[in-house]
C-alpha cells in the first residue's frame, strides 16, 4: 500500500492523466543505455555527445528544493546552457520532492527528470528502481573528506552538504552559560528555552551515528524533561531565536544564522566545540527521463567550478571545495539512514521523550 501521504497524490496524478493507474512501466528510451555508452567515451567527445543531445531536447523539468538560493542557481545554469528551457519546481521541501516524484512514476507519468533533496526522502523511490544509474566524471572532483556521500551504484550524484548544529542567541545566553556540547542543551538553564523541528529521520540519524543509540535515548530523555520547544520550520526557528523569542536551537542550518548575523547584525553565534552533523545533499536522475542528455548536464554542472563558488558564496557546504566558514578542523559527523527498523525506534524514542502527552 502506498504512504498516507502519497495516495492523495497519487490519485490526483492517476485523474489528471485520464487513465487507469499504472504500476509498471516501459521507459520510453533506454536511459541507462544511453548513460553507459556516455561512460565510454573519451571526456572531450563525452562532453560533446551530452550538449549536441541536450541541444536536441532543449528542455529540462527539475524539482529543486534548494530554497533561497534556486532563483540565482537556475540563472547561472541557463546562462550557461541558453539553449535549454528550464522548468523548475522551487518552492518544495525535500520530503515533498520525493514523494511527488515516487507519485508521478507510480501513476506512470514521467515528468520530471531531475530532482534534488536528502538521500533519506528517495528511499521508496530507490526501493522502486526509480533512480537512473548515472556516472559523472564530474565527481571525480569531490574532496577526499566527502567521497563518502557518493553511491558505489551511481543512483545519486552528491553535490554539496548541509550542517545541523547548536546556535544560540548572544543577547540571552552569556558566555559562562553557552552551551559546549550536546548534552550540555539538558541544563537547566535553557529549560524550555531550546527548539527542534519535528521528529526527522535525518537528524535523528546524525544523533545516533555521533551518539550511539544507548545515549541518545538518554539525550531526548533529558531534553524532554527541559521542555523543549517542538515547532516545524527550520528558517522560521532561526527567526525566532534571533528575535529573542528563545534561547538556543539543537537542530538548525548554521548558515542561516550566520547570514543573518553578517547582514543584520543578528545576535548570533554556533557552537564549534560540539560534532556538528553533515547532511549530503544529492540530486537523482529519473529512470524514465523525458530527457536524459539534459539531465546529465544538469547534474554534471552541480560540480562545476561555477556552481560549487556560488554555493560557497551563499553559505553553503560545497563538496570539491574548502567550506566557507566550518574550520576544517571542526568535528563533522558524515552519515546515512540506518536500516527502516532501527528508524523506527529513533522515531518512537523521540516520541516517547520529546512529544507532550495528551
Amino acid at each position: 500500500m502506498l504512504p498516507k501521504r502519497l495516495r492523495g497524490l497519487f490519485l490526483g496524478l492517476a485523474l489528471s492523466s485520464g487513465a487507469a493507474p499504472v504500476l509498471a512501466q516501459t521507459p520510453a528510451v533506454n536511459v541507462e543505455a544511453i548513460y553507459a555508452e556516455l561512460a565510454k567515451l573519451p571526456p572531450k567527445e563525452r562532453e560533446a555527445k551530452v550538449i549536441e543531445g541536450a541541444k536536441r531536447e532543449g528542455k529540462l523539468v527539475i524539482i529543486n528544493t534548494l530554497r533561497g538560493q534556486n532563483v540565482e542557481q537556475a540563472r547561472l545554469f541557463t546562462k550557461r546552457y541558453p539553449f535549454v528551457q528550464l522548468d523548475s519546481t522551487n518552492d518544495i521541501g525535500s520530503q515533498d520532492a520525493g514523494e511527488r516524484l515516487y507519485a508521478e512514476e507510480t501513476a506512470g507519468r514521467h515528468l520530471t527528470d531531475v530532482v534534488t533533496g536528502a538521500l533519506s526522502d528517495f528511499q521508496p523511490a530507490l526501493k522502486a528502481n526509480m533512480l537512473a544509474r548515472y556516472s559523472s566524471p564530474a565527481t571525480d572532483s569531490i574532496l577526499p573528506v566527502y567521497k563518502g556521500f557518493k553511491d558505489e551504484q551511481n543512483r545519486w550524484i552528491p553535490w554539496f552538504w548541509s550542517e545541523h548544529g547548536i546556535s544560540y542567541n548572544t543577547n540571552l545566553v552569556p558566555p559562562d552559560k553557552a552551551p559546549k556540547g550536546w548534552m550540555d542543551l539538558c541544563n537547566p538553564f535553557l529549560k524550555g528555552q531550546v527548539s527542534f523541528d519535528p521528529a526527522e529521520t535525518r537528524f535523528l540519524s546524525g544523533l545516533n551515528a555521533m551518539m550511539g543509540e544507548e545515549k541518545l535515548k538518554e539525550f531526548l530523555k533529558c531534553m524532554g524533561q527541559n521542555q523543549p520547544i517542538v515547532q516545524r520550520g527550520h528558517d522560521q526557528r532561526m527567526a525566532l531565536m534571533l528575535a529573542g523569542d528563545h534561547m538556543a536551537q539543537g537542530d538548525n542550518y548554521l548558515f542561516t544564522g550566520l547570514k543573518a548575523q553578517r547582514e543584520k547584525g543578528a545576535p548570533f553565534a554556533m557552537v564549534l566545540t560540539a560534532p556538528i552533523l553533515s547532511l549530503s545533499g544529492i540530486a537523482v536522475i529519473n529512470r524514465n527521463t523525458p530527457h536524459p542528455y539534459t539531465a546529465a548536464l544538469f547534474v554534471d554542472w552541480l560540480l562545476s567550478d561555477e556552481n560549487q563558488q556560488f554555493f560557497a558564496r551563499e553559505l553553503r557546504g560545497p563538496v570539491t571545495l574548502k567550506h566557507p566558514f566550518i574550520p576544517e578542523d571542526a568535528p563533522l559527523v558524515a552519515f546515512t539512514d540506518p536500516p527502516p527498523e532501527t528508524v523506527a525506534r529513533l522515531i518512537g524514542y523521540w516520541r516517547e521523550f520529546m512529544e507532550p502527552k495528551k
